[in-house]
């Protein structure tokens, strides 16, 4: 069998040498896979793209048939408008036969038989079909419209008054999309008659310039951002008649300031169905309202007087039961309800990610976990009248599935630590490897150092730790560390999974004579709700904890030299970085990327469901922050920030930097990047970031 995608890693049989150059390159050290996968309803097909690390490169979408491995190029950005992008929102028509997607700022449809497109509107986003794919709705100048398609094309707004960046109908602010996980602003009824939408009162949200420092004339432009404390978008629930325009209010979150983070139809039916939540995030509710109008009756509901997650909608079955994604007792899990009856779990004692899909005519429930162990991520599949999951992807290390609609394959990217990626296709029945899509760079293997697993005793239990020893170790020798770190809740650093750029950036550090060391704390790991909470209204020392007992445990090592100990993190790994070095002795050095400084200056949902208001605990936030201890900085610091970041604002490294120039501390590098956002994405701005922490790091260890 030929196996379309078997050139796309060298077979050269030179050894691989491991660079800056060969890891921050174009083309990725590891291979190009296959990403983005969109399944074809009928699962015989699916789209994918064959990304590089240059994330602005025009990248071709490829149609590949799973029955005869045949492949090719479907849409060549290159045909659509002068400056070539890759092209976005796929999404093939309930029936299979089109294709919606936009190239060059433009939505089309294209007819699969004739491979001829139809130009539907330009500036249109987050295109969707109708249920009987005779229309296409979309957004465009913050109003729904809908492309009806036969017996012509005729294009119709739907929606009025949306204005951008003030009234959103339909449409997605920042917020929503990055913290609860929101995928759409509106959504076909089943019976295709209305539209169910979210409008976003944005008006009473700050906007914050964002500001390209590059042309001689410098250019803002505005984001709304709810800072933690200030006023968040009034967002509604809405359906509007597609044929008359009827428009009318189904449920107002404003006067309560609630979240509305999912929304949806039960199928075959005119009820809607809505989550809400309130600000305090300490109360959740599934509400149903019948024939999308008058009172709703909740379908399931959860309080807690900490915090509680959003869960995604149920997914639905045709005799009226449900599968459910809940955490309950501690641990996300899989749970079934009958359609009158009480909820019943499916999963085991191990935490669940998400719910791939659910055949109703197998009854069976296909989902993401971490399984067999919490470093682990598998796919497993259940039936929904009980049993033992099975385990469909069982060699160990990480799994990142796309389960085809017709439930008879997956795409499966494996990978662990060491071990680059290998994309293949798996029958579903019988677990049989069908096809390599993109095999794993063995010569990369070969040049990789072993990274050894290891646990480390605690009060709260082990705690999962890897270390990475530089070449031609000597256990007699004492070797400076560097720490990774993000810290967040339920953010593990330390999976069985391949680290990409991550982790060939720390071989590089090992190749350095560093050794290389990272710790979840217990708020971090995946399986303890208790420990999780550890963070509540204490995101400071609650996760600075793991770093302390990750410090202990280094220096009992007798080939660690404690007195050269750094840290390093993105993010949340950034804050966490600086409170280290601001709130203990612990480090001598520390690299910060892209930091969050202080939790005043942060987005109000992520912020508020972990810290509460500020409001309400002010020496929480006191406590948390960096700013207000910029005068204990213990060691050197790097930081580096892009100017165009919409996720920290670069108002957080400012502000750190002030404090730092009021306290005369002058112990720290800074370095910015011109319109970067919070990735720092681009080939030349990578491998600058990572070359400059190489050597900053050579010599301040």
């Amino acid at each position: 069998m030929l196996l379309v995608f078997a050139c796309l890693c060298p077979a050269s049989a030179a050894p691989f040498e491991l660079t800056l150059d060969t890891v921050f390159g174009v083309q990725p050290p590891w291979g190009l896979q296959p990403s983005k996968i969109v399944w074809a309803p009928d699962g015989r097909s699916f789209l994918y793209e064959l990304p590089t690390q240059d994330p602005f490169a025009a990248l071709a979408v490829h149609q590949y048939d799973v029955a005869t491995h045949a492949d090719r190029i479907l849409i060549d950005p290159a045909k659509y408008g002068k400056r070539p992008a890759t092209p976005t929102g796929m999404a093939f028509s309930p029936d299979g036969k089109q294709l919606a997607f936009s190239a060059g700022g433009t939505l089309y449809t294209r007819d699969l038989a004739t491979d001829i497109d139809r130009k539907i509107a330009a500036g249109a986003g987050d295109a969707q079909w109708s249920p009987k794919s005779d229309a296409i709705a979309y957004v465009r100048d913050s109003d729904i419209h809908v492309a009806f398609l036969a017996p012509a094309l005729r294009l119709a707004r739907i929606t009025t008054g949306g204005r951008a960046n003030a009234i959103l109908n339909g449409e997605l602010d920042w917020v929503y999309p990055e913290e609860l996980g929101t995928e759409h602003g509106f959504a076909w009824a089943p019976d295709e008659k209305s539209i169910a939408y979210m409008r976003m009162d944005e008006r009473p949200v700050t906007a914050f310039p964002i500001v390209d420092f590059l042309p001689n004339d410098q250019r803002v432009r505005f984001e709304r951002y709810p800072l933690a404390g200030e006023k968040n978008p009034k967002v509604s629930l809405r359906v509007v008649d597609v044929r008359s325009l009827r428009d009318r209010l189904v449920y107002d979150a404003a006067p309560k300031d609630e979240y509305l983070p999912f929304f949806g139809w039960r199928p075959n039916s005119n009820d809607l169905v809505a989550e809400l939540l309130d600000r305090r995030q300490q109360r959740l509710r599934v509400m149903d309202w019948q024939d999308a109008a008058g009172d709703a009756r909740a379908l399931y509901a959860q309080s807690d007087t900490k915090w509680v997650d959003d869960v995604p909608l149920p997914a639905w079955l045709p005799d009226g039961s449900s599968v459910w994604l809940l955490d309950k007792g501690g641990m996300t899990g899989v749970f079934a309800r009958a359609k009158h009856g009480g909820m019943r779990r499916l999963s085991g004692n191990y935490h669940v990610s998400g719910i791939a899909g659910v055949n109703a005519k197998t009854r069976t429930a296909y989902f993401a976990a971490a399984y067999p162990t919490r470093r682990d991520r598998s796919l497993l599949a259940v039936a929904l009248d009980g049993g033992t999951p099975k385990n469909l992807t069982p060699l160990a290390g990480s799994h990142a599935v796309s389960l085809a609609p017709d439930f008879a394959t997956f795409a499966d990217t494996s990978s662990a630590l060491d071990s680059p990626p290998l994309e293949t296709l798996v029958d579903v029945k019988s677990g049989k490897l069908d096809a390599t899509l993109a095999p794993a760079n063995a010569e990369l293997a070969q040049a990789l150092l072993p990274t050894g697993l290891l646990e480390v005793p605690s009060k709260y239990g082990p705690l999962d730790a890897y270390i990475l020893k530089p070449p031609n170790f000597d256990p007699h020798k004492r070797y400076p560390v560097i720490v990774y770190v993000y810290g967040g809740p339920a953010a593990p650093t330390t999976g069985n999974a391949f680290g990409y750029q991550t982790e060939l950036y720390h071989q590089l550090l090992a190749r350095r004579g560093f050794i290389v060391f990272s710790l979840d704390g217990p708020a971090s790991q995946l399986d303890s709700d208790a420990n999780v909470r550890l963070l509540y209204h204490n995101l400071g020392s609650g996760s600075l904890l793991g770093q302390k007992l990750g410090v202990g445990y280094l220096k009992s090592l007798p080939y660690v030299d404690g007195n050269r100990i750094g840290i390093w993190g993105w993010s949340f790994g950034g804050y966490e970085t600086i409170y280290a070095l601001t709130h203990s002795d612990l480090f001598k050095a520390g690299a910060a990327v892209a930091p969050v400084t202080d939790w005043h200056l942060y987005d109000s949902i992520y912020t508020e469901r972990y810290m509460g208001l500020p409001a309400d605990d002010p020496k929480a936030y006191d406590a948390s922050s960096n700013l207000t201890a910029a005068a204990d900085l213990h060691g050197d610091l790097v930081i580096s920030h892009g100017t165009s970041d919409d996720n920290v604002h670069m108002a957080n490294t400012v502000s750190l930097l002030q404090g730092f120039i009021d306290a005369d501390k002058t112990n720290v590098d800074f370095y910015v990047y011109p319109r970067r956002t919070h990735s720092i994405a681009g080939v030349p701005q990578r491998r600058y970031l990572f070359e400059r922490m190489l050597d900053w790091w050579t010599t301040h260890l």
